[in-house]
């Protein structure tokens, strides 16, 4: 539009006769005028900000608006005199028209020459009827902006092509350049929208590719061609046998059919032909015992311990046993047993008894430990079972009865009768099978149900070589998605024919559900792989086959069960059903990927995307298996159905590739070896678990005893009850993270690392459970050499430490010396397969090593030692502390500018002499490491400029080759914005075009010119709408059910919802992507993708982008460069500079540290907010003040093992213990309000205003339920079901459960008068707090 840019030119001419108007709209022409100078002082800036959608209607709609003189009103006589509209000047004209053109979304791109124009209608006026010429103002200005208005050489023309006689008179237009004022804010343009019809995108259809397949797949139809069937051995017929075992199960002691006992799945080597083949067998552990171990008091005979033995046991129904008195060790957390070798006595019983009471109190026994241990644990330690591996098994008797779908099966009289086999035969070959299923919401939208079934088959797979992913065949059902359309007749013909067999049509889900578990029998997999199998297909599965009675869903594990489990809901139910797998290991490769791959999309074809995995097909198209939607119209056509069907088979594919690629399966065998526990078990991800098994292993061979889970919760609830004052404990410090010093550094920078500092620092003190005295109740220490050595060790005159001391320095460097040989043997091994299997096992080492330390700080784990864990923080924060104050000392000329738990930053000053560079790491790291025995610091990298904003956040250019020439850089980012999946992609691409030319540039100015000029062209282009839809997609993943989302400050649960009501599969952990369009509120704003494609109406909010996606990760990016300001970046890209100050979405009126919707940050409100005050009433008992805190009541409540499950009164006074009546406590916070609101009208201090909502909103979070990220369940549900708060009209304490419901509310009418006071006095002071953004957002 004229007038947009600087040395803008508008074309005038000299102004011919214009039209004749009706002197009746002289007002109106009037009123335009002066809309246009209007429009020229608010330099053209429409309110809405949003220069690429049309915020008028359309041109259809245009006469509804356009005002008309009365229908019954005579036209007036030409005036002799000029009327406004013929005085009004061409330019005035012209830049009416084109605000015309706009407003109405008229698009002409051609320029106006509006004096020939209007010489045009002066002709046509001239020699036409008075009447007829009579035009009003927007008449006029219609048919100049549609068909009148065409460039005059076009009018010219058609006068020609019409015979007329035309003179055409040449007019030169004269160009006035104007001169804007340079202070001023340079106006903005209009842009022209993009062609994405004003929606403010770019409209950009990626070419759809038919779908081929690309892999030969064997001709197989049924899944019995692949299988051994069972063989039925006899009795004595087989009496010994080498067997590969890697999963097992314990059978409950509460079941008939052999209490007590144990499964052992895995292969057994078959002699055939001369040649040894392996089959699927299930081996039955008989006569399996419980170990439990009795520490006597001080004082109490042996005789008198067993017969308290015995009475324990003869009340609990254990009739067959033994004790004896053994020498054991012990060195964990119970406080009160000794940390020397004591005699215990140890009672051995059989496991089809229920696990000993362990619960006092007693008479002569002091604490009873094991108890809790179950017999595959036992059975695991005792036979020292470490992993998959062969086993010599003798007196196998084959079972008669079988209750496994493996094609053998015998059981063993003994545990004895297993040992391991030393052997170097290589691991039997495996079946493997991919399940993809693809479901959809039933009619109703009341459960997922199945259509497609997909398995792809893996046969004689060596699980220690990389895994192929083109299978050996594959098998898929479907079936109709409505019984009124049926599947095409020849759909299995024509799928063989494009090289897809193994296809079978099935009239309903019941049928097809029966084939399936049917082939997975037929199958017998050893392990099954999908993605997200444990979260989605394996719960959809059982549900599915429970809801249509499938009588051999067993066939999903390998043992015969006719019970199915609970479902999800609860992580009791989780277990539940992955034992339904037994037998089968479980590679899930949704799980596994989120474990050992960083990214932000774990979505299967995305996973596939960046690993660069094509699988069996070429071409994609819009089916996703598992989320899109299939009608019956999609599954008439065979051609369609192929195309489907190849995309679920590929998933099924895919999935084994992503294992592949990530090569868990051997990672995870190799972890399972090095720990002792469960391979299933680790492919769960269980990594508390193997650290416990590791340890259970060491000290059981050192004959110590062992802790028991539930001294854990013993002690938690210990801690708990000392809480009582409200205030919970801080948990202990951990690494130091040193202030930076912010700002660009263009010199290089030096980044020395510890070398795994946590287990190294154990090794360095030798930290130990069996060194480090804990209940002295002073401030733990390093242990001193005395500590190094046990009592009974010295006696016998060796020396420290020995053998019972030191024990977890001694295996991390058991850990620590196997890494270092085994990456010794990396160097200088040639075969790649070989390579790759170090490879695998100096990783595994690693990761076992690095969790060492967590097993002592995790709260939950069986190892749990807080005081250990505290001490190793203490002594990296002064490890990293002492170093930070040596590096000066021996170089003053260095600088440390940045330091974290294990790694310092170092400004050295130098350009460009990366020898120098590296000299002097290398001098440093020699002097530093002189004082350590075991800590070990070194180069872990070279910067070549580095970006420092805040603790945790920087960005730099790495020196990759800093060993060498170092011209090889790589730009690294850590904790910024971009690498979060919370910002669109063109704010992801702008921040990192900042960053590249930040950390590239030579001068603060060129960097500042080079990012005021590129901001302001991406504003101009996001407002033109000439980027992709795909560039403003913002992902954010639900963590709960959508519906259980509070508040309208979540868009992308709005946009789950509407998912969910299309019948779309939305889960939780499923990444939602969504757009923000122009509209009133965030939730309505939002959008999903499909939707924005699907509906032109949609159009994206362009200033919401710029305002809150784009400028704030970009100012945070140039905050520290010297010479910006905010004001700057904000003038560049057109926005209000308020609006992006600190920012990040739009929400932040609800995220702010105000909200109700984060008030509970923590779940300490003192913590959330310490400047609060407390409040407190008089008991109306014994007349103390007392606090009132529903928080610390309902935490006490949950302390007390007894009354835990209880009902209670929330407001009880702390000193005699009686309740307080609930109204009179409201009383008292209502009075006490209202004097805080005295105080503030009294001061009215802009901190006083701070000071207000800060205490009402803490009264708020006070008397609510809480809802912090960290708050457990089961504290919510005692706010909820226990706590009697709510107040009824018959002056009855109620529940909330109870007030909700509505007989009661019928009755009695409770509510909770604390909450509701909270919540009025909160809206009585809300007009306090005005949101200047929202009330200046359109100027």
């Amino acid at each position: 539009m004229s007038g947009g840019n600087d040395g803008a030119s508008w074309r005038l001419s000299r102004k011919p006769n214009a039209p004749n108007f009706d002197e009746t709209q002289e007002d109106q022409w009037r009123s335009l005028r002066e809309e246009v100078l209007q429009s020229d002082e608010d330099e053209n800036i429409p309110e809405s900000g949003d220069l690429t959608i049309p915020q008028l209607p359309s041109a259809k709609k245009a006469a509804k608006k356009l005002r008309k003189p009365p229908s019954g009103a005579k036209p007036t006589p030409k005036p002799k005199q000029q009327t406004l509209a013929q005085s009004m000047s061409d330019m005035d004209m012209e830049r009416l028209l084109k605000r015309y053109r706009i407003d109405e979304d008229i698009d002409i791109a051609e320029d106006i020459d509006m004096s020939h124009l209007l010489q045009l209608h002066s002709d046509s006026d001239d020699g036409g009827d008075a009447q007829e010429a009579t035009l009003t103002a927007d008449e006029f200005l219609a048919r100049l902006a549609r068909a009148e208005a065409a460039p005059a050489a076009s009018i010219a023309k058609e006068k020609r092509e019409s015979g007329e006689n035309v003179t055409v008179v040449a007019l030169k237009d004269e160009l006035f350049n104007v001169e804007r004022d340079q202070s001023a804010k340079p106006p903005r343009p209009r842009p022209t929208p993009g062609a994405g019809g004003g929606a403010g995108y770019r409209n950009e259809e990626t070419p759809k590719q038919a779908i081929e397949l690309t892999a030969t797949l064997a001709p197989q139809m049924d899944a019995a061609q692949f299988v051994s069937p069972a063989v039925p051995y006899k009795s004595g017929e087989m009496t010994e046998g080498l067997f590969y075992w890697f999963d097992a199960r314990e059978q409950p002691h509460t079941l008939s059919v052999d209490p007590g006992s144990l499964f052992l799945f895995g292969k057994m080597a078959v002699e055939k032909n001369g040649r040894t083949s392996y089959l699927s067998c299930c081996v039955r552990v008989r006569n399996m015992y419980r170990s439990v171990f009795v520490l006597p008091k001080a004082g109490s005979s042996q005789e008198d311990v067993v017969k308290e033995i015995n009475d324990i046991c003869r009340n609990q129904g254990i009739e067959q046993r033994r004790i004896k008195f053994v020498e054991r060790y012990y060195a964990f957390e119970v406080p009160g047993v000794p940390h020397e070798k004591t005699q215990w006595a140890k009672l051995r019983y059989p496991g089809r008894y229920p696990p000993l009471n362990a619960k006092g109190p007693f008479r002569h026994i002091l604490i009873i430990m094991g108890a809790s241990s179950s017999l595959l644990e036992l059975f695991l330690i005792k036979r020292k079972l470490k992993g998959p591996s062969f086993l010599r098994i003798s007196g196998l008797v084959a079972s008669a009865n079988r209750i496994s779908h493996c094609a053998l099966e015998f059981s063993v009289e003994s545990p004895k009768n297993l040992r391991a086999e030393d052997t170097k035969l290589p691991v039997p070959p495996f079946t493997l099978a991919s399940i993809q299923i693809h479901t959809q919401l039933d009619s109703k939208g009341a459960c997922n149900e199945i259509l497609i079934a997909s398995v792809a088959i893996y046969k004689d797979v060596n699980i220690e070589n990389t895994i192929r992913y083109i299978p050996d065949n594959i098998l898929t059902g479907v079936r109709p998605a409505s019984m009124s359309t049926p599947l095409p007749i020849d759909l299995e013909s024509y799928c063989s024919a494009k090289g897809l067999p193994g296809v079978r049509r099935f009239a309903n889900e019941r049928a097809l559900l029966d084939w399936l578990a049917q082939q997975l029998g037929k199958i017998d997999a050893d392990m099954m792989i999908g993605h997200n199998f444990l979260g989605f297909t394996l719960d959809i599965l059982l549900r599915r086959y429970q809801e249509l009675s499938i009588s051999s869903w067993s066939t999903i594990g390998r043992l015969d069960l006719k019970r199915l489990p609970r479902f999800q809901g609860t992580a009791t139910n989780v277990n539940q059903e992955k034992e339904t797998c037994i037998g089968r290991l479980v590679v899930d490769s949704y799980s596994l990927s989120r474990e050992h791959y960083k990214t932000v999309n774990y979505r299967l074809l995305s996973l596939a995307d960046q690993m660069q995995l094509q699988g069996i097909t070429k071409g994609s198209n819009n089916f996703e298996p598992g989320t899109s939607v299939l009608t019956p119209a999609m599954l008439s056509a065979s051609r369609d159905i192929y195309d489907v069907l190849l995309q679920v088979c590929n998933c099924a594919v895919l999935s084994t590739a992503v294992v592949s690629h990530l090569d868990v399966i051997r990672l995870t065998k190799r972890l399972t070896t090095i720990a002792g526990n469960l391979w299933s078990r680790t492919l769960f991800g269980a990594r508390s678990e193997r650290i416990e098994y590791l340890l259970l292993h060491t000290f059981h061979d050192l004959k110590f005893i062992t802790p028991d889970r539930y001294v854990q919760n013993f002690k938690r609830g210990r801690d708990d009850e000392e809480e009582e004052d409200g205030k919970r404990k801080a948990k202990y410090q951990g690494g130091m993270v040193l202030d930076p010093k912010c700002g660009l550094y263009s010199d290089y920078i030096l980044l020395l690392d510890f070398n795994s500092l946590y287990p190294s620092l154990i090794q360095e003190f030798n930290i130990c459970f069996t060194t480090v005295d804990r209940e002295s109740g002073s401030e733990i220490d390093v242990p001193p050499p005395e500590n190094l050595i046990c009592a009974s060790c010295a006696a016998a005159g060796l020396s420290a430490p020995c053998l019972h001391k030191c024990v977890l320095p001694k295996v991390i460097k058991s850990l620590v010396d196997s890494r270092r040989e085994v990456k010794r043997l990396m160097k200088i091994e040639k075969d790649a397969n070989n390579l790759a299997l170090l490879e695998i096992r100096q990783k595994a080492l690693k990761l076992t090593a690095n969790s060492m330390y967590g097993c002592l700080g995790f709260e939950y784990s069986r190892f749990h030692a807080q005081p250990l864990a505290e001490l190793v923080t203490r002594q990296g924060r002064l490890a990293l502390q002492s170093t930070v104050d040596l590096i000066p000392q021996l170089n003053p000329s260095l600088r440390v500018i940045y330091g974290d738990t294990d790694s310092v930053m170092i400004q050295t000053g130098i350009k460009n002499d990366i020898k120098a560079v590296r000299d002097l790491g290398l001098d440093l790291k020699a002097k530093i490491n002189k004082r350590y025995q075991s800590l070990e610091i070194d180069i872990d990298g070279v910067f070549r400029a580095i970006l420092l904003l805040k603790k945790k956040k920087y960005a730099a250019l790495t020196v990759t080759d800093w060993q060498g020439e170092g011209k090889t850089y790589k730009k690294e980012v850590k904790g910024l914005d971009m690498v979060r999946r919370d910002w669109c992609p063109l704010s992801k691409c702008v921040c990192d075009s900042v960053l590249s030319r930040v950390l590239n540039a030579e001068g603060s100015e060129d960097i500042l010119d080079y990012v005021m000029n590129y901001m302001r062209d991406v504003s101009e282009k996001v407002r033109a709408g000439r980027y992709t839809l795909d560039n403003f997609v913002i992902s954010k993943s639900l963590t709960k059910e959508p519906e259980a989302y509070r508040g309208n400050s979540f868009p992308h649960a709005t946009v789950a919802l509407r998912m969910k009501q299309r019948k779309e599969l939305v889960r939780v952990g499923d990444l939602i992507p969504y757009v923000i369009c122009t509209g009133d509120r965030l939730s309505d704003k939002a959008f999903h993708v499909e939707e924005v494609r699907q509906n032109s109406q949609l159009q994206i909010d362009s200033e919401w982008y710029l305002s809150v996606q784009i400028y704030p990760p970009v100012m945070r990016l140039c905050e520290h460069i010297q010479g910006f300001s905010n004001a700057q970046l904000s003038e560049a890209m057109g926005i209000a500079c308020h609006t992006g100050a600190k920012l990040e979405e739009e929400e932040a009126e609800t995220m702010n540290d105000f909200s109700h919707s984060s008030l509970f940050q923590s779940r300490n409100l003192e913590e959330c907010f310490p400047a609060a005050l407390s409040l407190q009433v008089a008991c109306t008992h014994c007349r103390l003040m007392t606090p009132i805190n529903p928080h610390t009541r309902v935490m006490e409540v949950l302390a007390d093992q007894e009354r835990q499950r209880d009902r209670f009164d929330l407001y009880v006074c702390v000193s005699c213990r009686k309740s307080l009546p609930v109204d009179y406590v409201a009383n008292c916070f209502t009075q006490t309000c209202y004097g805080i609101i005295r105080q503030f009208y009294q001061c009215g201090s802009a901190a006083a205003v701070k000071a207000v909502r800060t205490q009402f909103t803490y009264y708020r979070a006070l008397f609510d339920v809480p809802h912090a990220p960290g708050c457990p369940a089961r504290v919510k549900d005692a706010h909820y079901y226990q706590a009697r708060r709510c107040l009824g009209v018959d002056r009855r304490l109620y529940t909330l459960a109870e007030a909700a419901d509505p007989a009661v509310q019928e009755v009695a009418d409770p509510v909770d008068p604390l909450n509701a006071a909270a919540e009025t006095i909160y809206k009585r002071i809300d007009h306090l707090f005005i949101n200047l953004d929202s009330l200046f957002a359109g100027i």
